[in-house]
């Protein structure tokens, strides 16, 4: 779990993205229906309301949970096959086209059968709520589909089933979070806001997130180099367009205002990224035995880099962690060697990963003077600098 990139601060995109999820037009007028599931009695303790949505919600959770376990195991064939720039070029499509939904170009929506029994039946007892759960999470599955997409692929291209549960489970706690609340509270039902063209702005948001991994994968399957801008473009014309031209909302004051607030913070961010990028990075030697020997050989430390083109934590590293100039200077005197491990089903690329045990990229080996393996600095996924640079000061300690 602590391999996502990111850490904590990842896991808690993932659960604002679940939590966002339920301000689409598409489910947010399910959520007074569906809470009329397990709205307790006037004899009723407010624990009991509190399990009753308690055990929905995870009826909720088994099913994503589920869904990002079966992506995760079939990450092996997705990661073969992003080798190849067709395929990455259909998936740029498909996600182009789900953000072309998220605009009004068409409309998925949950089944109107269910929204008008879930309004007329409550189902009986612990195990009615769990099935209610999953039916509900399969149903709204292909109306929250465009963001649920981008994840799979993601933990498609991981192959961690871990991952892959606990990425879908907190997106699922977050998706259901304001059943859990309204469930126990039913009260505050009655407090939510009116439906209105402000949650068009929502799913608008949503669009723009899904066009920027459409064009992330686009980019991967032309030129990764460019990939670096693409962050600070999303914010430019994302912040552009959500804070001053989509009309959306317009008609309440406050809520306008606050499309304003939240178009000048994405230029803000913009420009920083595009301003505040230091220059200097870590320059890496292809990676061969030989060298790898000849650092031994001449007692130098090393540092091996297994990255693939498709890998985004990749990216991250080589924009992020290897332009810190405290992580240059320290790696200054080590001998710095790059693993290309795009291709994954090479037979170059399985003897590499066999040789090293590798589960995945990025994957960073130490070496120390003496050209052994310091074993506890071995990482895996997105490492920051602070932690990068505990990292070679354990190794140099372990040289001498």
């Amino acid at each position: 779990m602590e391999d996502f990139s990111g850490g904590i601060l990842a896991y808690l995109s993932v659960f604002l993205v679940g939590l966002g999820l339920n301000l689409t037009p598409c489910v947010y007028p399910m959520l007074s229906v569906t809470v009329a599931v397990f709205t307790h009695t006037e004899s009723e303790r407010t624990s009991q309301s509190f399990v009753k949505a308690l055990v929905y919600v995870l009826g909720m959770a088994s099913m994503y949970s589920a869904l990002g376990v079966a992506a995760a195991f079939s990450g092996g064939i997705l990661g073969s096959w992003l080798q190849h720039s067709g395929v990455l070029l259909v998936i740029a499509a498909l996600i182009l086209v789900l953000a072309l939904s998220m605009f009004g170009l068409f409309r998925l929506e949950v089944p109107s059968w269910l929204t008008k029994r879930l309004s007329q039946k409550r189902p009986a007892g612990f195990l009615g709520l769990y099935l209610s759960g999953v039916l509900v999470g399969v149903f709204a599955a292909p109306c929250i589909g465009p963001p649920v997409v981008a994840l799979l692929a993601f933990v498609g291209s991981k192959q961690d089933p871990w991952l892959g549960f606990w990425i879908f489970f907190i997106l699922s706690l977050g998706l259901g979070l304001p059943y859990l609340v309204l469930g126990t509270f039913s009260h505050l039902s009655r407090k939510l806001p009116k439906s209105g063209v402000w949650l068009v702005w929502v799913e608008h948001l949503f669009g723009v997130v899904l066009l920027a991994f459409a064009a992330y994968y686009y980019i991967l399957a032309v030129n990764p180099d460019f990939l670096v801008f693409l962050l600070p473009v999303t914010l430019l014309f994302g912040g552009i367009y959500l804070g001053f031209v989509d009309k959306s909302g317009n008609e309440r004051k406050g809520f306008r205002f606050f499309k304003w607030g939240t178009g000048c913070l994405a230029l803000f961010l913009a420009g920083g990224l595009f301003f505040g990028q230091p220059g200097e990075s870590v320059q890496w030697e292809p990676y061969t035995r030989e060298r790898l020997t000849e650092a031994r050989l001449s007692g130098q430390p090393v540092v091996v880099d297994f990255y693939a083109d498709w890998c985004l934590p990749c990216h991250e590293m080589n924009y992020t962690t290897f332009r810190n100039p405290r992580v240059v200077e320290a790696l200054d005197g080590f001998v710095r060697l790059k693993v290309d491990m795009t291709a994954q089903g090479s037979p170059r690329s399985r003897a590499i990963a066999s040789e090293f045990d590798l589960y995945g990229v990025p994957t960073y080996l130490f070496f120390d003077a003496k050209g052994r393996e310091v074993i506890r600095a071995r990482r895996f996924g997105y490492v920051h600098a602070a932690e990068f640079l505990e990292l070679i000061e354990s190794v140099q300690e372990a040289g001498t």
